[in-house]
Parts: C-alpha cells; sequence; structure tokens
C-alpha cells in the first residue's frame, strides 16, 4: 500500500512539472489562423507547397480558413446587412474597385444582398477611384473579413459550413 502510494506520489509530481502547452489550437488551426492574415500571394504559394509536402494537410488547411473569396460560400445572404453596417463603406468601395476572380465573386455576392441604391452607390464610388494598389485591395478586403470573424465571434452571425465537408 505503502509503494502505491509512493508511485501515486511520483506521478503526480512528474505531472506536475510538464510544460504547459505553448498552443491550444492544433496545427491546421494554428496554420489557418497565420493564412488568414496573410496577403493572397503568401497564402496561395503556402497552400500550394503544403500541397506538395503533404495534400491532406493542405486540404484540412484550406477547410480551416476563411477568405474573403469564401464569403459568398460561408455567409447567408441574411446576414450580409449587419455585415455592411458593420463594416466600413469606404472598405467596400475599395474592396468592388480591387476584387477579381473568386474575390469579385463574394463581393457581387454581398452587393446582391444589400439595397439595390447602396449596391450602385458603391460601385459607382469604386469606378471613380480607379487602380488600387495590391497593399490597399488586399487590406480592405482584410477588414472586411475581420468585421465577418468578429461578428462570428460574437454569435451574431453563423458562417455556414463548408460544402465540401
Amino acid at each position: 500500500r505503502d509503494t502505491v502510494r509512493r508511485i501515486g506520489v511520483s506521478l503526480a509530481e512528474e505531472l506536475g512539472t510538464r510544460p504547459a502547452r505553448a498552443f491550444s489550437d492544433g496545427p491546421i488551426d494554428r496554420v489557418g489562423s497565420i493564412l488568414n492574415s496573410a496577403p493572397a500571394t503568401i497564402r496561395d504559394n503556402v497552400l500550394n507547397g503544403l500541397d506538395d509536402e503533404d495534400s491532406d494537410f493542405a486540404e484540412q488547411v484550406r477547410k480551416a480558413i476563411f477568405t474573403f473569396a469564401n464569403i459568398k460560400d460561408r455567409v447567408s445572404p441574411r446576414d450580409i446587412p449587419k455585415i455592411q453596417q458593420a463594416t466600413d463603406q469606404a472598405d467596400l468601395i475599395v474592396a468592388t474597385a480591387f476584387a477579381t476572380g473568386a474575390d469579385a465573386s463574394s463581393l457581387d455576392f454581398v452587393l446582391g444582398n444589400i439595397s439595390q441604391r447602396l449596391a450602385d452607390s458603391i460601385r459607382t464610388e469604386a469606378a471613380e477611384k480607379g487602380k488600387i494598389s495590391t497593399a490597399d485591395g488586399e487590406a480592405a478586403m482584410m477588414r472586411v473579413v475581420n468585421v465577418i470573424r468578429d461578428l462570428e465571434s460574437k454569435g451574431e452571425i453563423f458562417l455556414v459550413a463548408d460544402a465540401e465537408d
């Protein structure tokens, strides 16, 4: 009985000396969080590199990230007015002037789910802006994404599960 107690005390001391985990999230969420904040070119390069090394891990990371291009697939149309109200209109204007490809599809989705008058006003002001630098365009889109993440973390909106799941 004394031996069992000593073993128990020894194990308890051993567990007490283990360092705390540095990260509470797993590697997929950590990489996803980092890539959420990275410029699109860096994010794409990292994901392409991950594809070469471990395509399963790369696919899991893709599902963990949320970028401007994901808005059309992951945000409910009924939440767009709330997102628009919480977003600085200047960011929507710059994003509109800058967006191409999948980003433009998400922007069309956003503008299609707010009042037509406001959408037309944003498009007109974006056209007047002319060419937007990559840094300014990506920064504006990141601020829009951050508004969405903030509203989601507060429980004011809910992201739709990734359709590929």
